[in-house]
């Protein structure tokens, strides 16, 4: 009696990390060259999506009432897929302020009617301002109409948080404010954080 055993190609494994429903087309096994296709349908309009082989992130292309559509040819070893969904919708906190020993703020202006800038500081005990104004040449000063930077200098003094406002406007300028959230930390390095 003769017997015929199979001589195919190995098959190996496909994980798709408890989520295999909602892959259309996902099969377990694949043999190794096969080109697999499976399309990744469950979207939600207020999610963003991660996709990963085997841990590498792969940017798989959006095809219109089927899904994400994930190609690989399947290799010599199992393989794993898996999706990061994060909700576009959720609060993301601000990131870490940035301490500087004595932070500037530059505002740009010039002679004969352009905006004459105010910093107001809430808390003066905790925060300290200078100003200059820096032409882009020396001469510039005498010449009407020269552009220059008015450029405002804080200094902490002690710890603590503040706010600061510095306003500007002139005759033939409109009128603008712009106010800034203030850290000082223990070692009077001061961070500055525009508001939205």
């Amino acid at each position: 009696m003769l017997f015929f055993s199979g001589c195919g190609a190995k098959k190996y494994r496909v994980d798709y990390d408890g989520m295999k429903d909602c892959f259309t087309g996902a099969k377990d096994e694949y043999r190794a060259g096969d080109k697999v296709t499976v399309y990744y349908d469950l979207i939600a309009t207020d999610t963003d999506y991660s996709f990963y082989i085997d841990g590498k992130r792969i940017s798989p292309l959006y095809a219109d009432g089927k899904g994400y559509e994930i190609i690989f040819t399947m290799p010599e070893h199992d393989v794993k897929i898996t999706v990061d969904q994060v909700n576009s919708m959720m609060y993301i906190p601000p990131t870490e302020p940035n301490f500087e020993k004595s932070p500037t703020l530059s505002f740009h202006s010039f002679d004969g009617g352009g905006p004459e800038y105010n910093v107001e500081i809430e808390d003066k005990d905790i925060l300290a301002c200078s100003s200059e104004r820096r032409y882009a040449k020396a001469d510039h000063e005498e010449l009407e109409g020269a552009g220059f930077d008015i450029i405002f200098t804080f200094t902490g003094l002690k710890p603590g948080e503040t706010v600061v406002t510095v306003s500007g406007g002139s005759a033939i300028v409109p009128d603008e404010e712009y106010i800034y959230n203030v850290i000082v930390d223990d070692a009077l390095n001061v961070a500055l954080t525009e508001r939205e």
